[in-house]
């Protein structure tokens, strides 16, 4: 069974993570009226991505003697000026998710729960992971520039590499 803070604690990391599903639909839709639908497509992927991980963890409360919920979001509107504020906010998303999860995952061990703190390994991996990205992102963007001539670029630089995802996925998917 699921300690009262252990509950408490997942519930408020199904927030956090329905929110950045949520941003990063905010942030597909500022890149579609930029008509960037290669770095569009990267972010409703990260929607999806953020929106597993909310029902990964709202499976396991529920399934473990907890009661998980989600509460109405907040709002995702920002304003952002160019594609380096975009993505020096997806950093900042990110980073806000590692630092919950890291907590959580402290918080399991603390309260000896042993197999939560084994559930969020791989959450714990992932974000590390997802600021790698997102860092590796920032540093094209400040290197090749965000004027018009550059977009196109890095926008058909994201196009491949989405592509080149869905491929893998579904080479994935036919062997298994």
């Amino acid at each position: 069974m699921l300690s009262n803070k252990i509950k408490s604690a997942l519930n408020e990391q199904i927030q956090k993570e329905a929110y950045a599903s949520n941003a990063y639909l905010t942030l597909a839709t500022w890149c579609e009226e930029k008509n960037l639908d290669g770095i569009a497509e990267y972010f409703y992927a990260a929607s999806n991505d953020e929106r597993a991980h909310m029902l990964e963890i709202y499976k396991y409360l529920n399934t473990y003697g907890g009661a998980a919920h989600i509460k109405p979001l907040k709002d995702t509107s920002i304003k952002l000026k160019n594609l380096l504020d975009v993505f020096e906010y997806v950093f900042d998303l990110e980073h806000d998710v590692t630092v919950s999860i890291n907590k959580l995952a402290k918080l399991s061990y603390e309260e000896n729960d042993f197999a939560t703190f084994k559930f969020l390994e791989a959450f714990v991996l992932e974000q590390q992971q997802s600021e790698k990205s997102v860092n590796e992102l920032l540093d094209m963007i400040k290197r090749v520039g965000h004027d018009e001539k550059n977009l196109y670029y890095i926008n058909k630089t994201f196009k491949k590499n989405e592509e080149k995802k869905a491929a893998d996925t579904k080479k994935t998917s036919d062997t298994e």
